[in-house]
């Protein structure tokens, strides 16, 4: 009974070595994965914040383009109306000058004509 009780004992140690084997195993792949997967997340997150920041970039690059597309347009309007405004001012002193003639050629006509009429009244 004591070499079954020998055997028993070593058949025993020898599984639970076996098993303390497989878990030790078990243990450092668990602790390979956690670490991989702390990093992955960790550039996940760095992946993030860098999108992130140009996704602002983005939009803040857009808004100005914008404004200053924007700003361009209104110069060219500015500059537009401005000039439009000469013109017609030199165009309203062109009118006021025809009518400063037109008015002299009406009284001269005015004048022709009280000539004549007064020249054959005296007939």
């Amino acid at each position: 009974m004591k070499g079954n009780v020998k055997l028993f004992r070593a058949q025993r140690n020898f599984y639970i070595t076996g098993f303390a084997i497989f878990l030790a195993f078990v243990i450092r792949r668990l602790v390979t994965m956690l670490i991989i997967q702390d990093e992955l997340s960790m550039k996940a997150e760095k992946i993030i914040k860098e999108a992130e920041a140009t996704v602002n970039l983005a939009k803040t690059t857009v808004l100005a383009n914008t404004l200053n597309a924007s700003e361009q347009n209104y110069d060219d309007m500015k500059e537009k109306l401005e000039l439009k405004e000469d013109l017609l001012r030199a165009e309203h002193s062109r009118i006021r000058e025809l009518e400063g003639e037109i008015l002299k050629w009406k009284t001269k006509y005015e004048e022709a004509i009280a000539t004549v009429s007064v020249g054959k009244g005296d007939e």
